[in-house]
């Protein structure tokens, strides 16, 4: 059964959302760490949408979709360099990658997502690097 998930990422210490969401992209990988929510859950075909948090260029967006081509466990003590030193401890290989033209601010469509149940504190279901969402979100999301 195929599932849903919002990646999200945040400013580091020394990149915005923006930049660490452009190079992982290019990469076609996005890296979890061993205290990420969900992180033995998500599984090849499972759709994601990207959300960008923080407070740099296009925060608080959802600003593209992919799909789970494959998991790599990482065996080794791999640091990744780009969030303030967390130890990876798999890569999402990404597929079909797709980036919103146009980032969607969360606050235009925070009254129809269903997986947000309090709308004022919508942050807390954004917390802990992934957040699991239902089919018809991901649709008013992706269309």
């Amino acid at each position: 059964m195929k599932n849903y998930y919002i990646l999200i990422t945040s400013d580091s210490s020394d990149l915005e959302a923006l930049a660490i969401f452009k190079k992982r992209i290019a990469e076609k990988k996005w890296p979890l760490y061993e205290k990420t929510t969900y992180l033995k859950k998500i599984a090849t075909q499972d759709e994601i949408v990207f959300y960008l948090a923080g407070k740099g260029s296009n925060a608080q967006t959802f600003i593209g979709t992919a799909v789970v081509n494959d998991i790599h466990l990482n065996d080794n003590l791999l640091v990744d360099p780009d969030k303030d030193r967390n130890v990876v401890n798999r890569y999402i290989i990404l597929n079909k990658i797709i980036t919103f033209p146009n980032p969607i601010k969360i606050k235009s469509i925070l009254d129809k997502l269903q997986f947000i149940k309090n709308k004022k504190n919508y942050g807390a279901y954004l917390i802990g690097g992934v957040a699991k969402f239902n089919e018809q979100d991901f649709l008013k999301i992706s269309n």
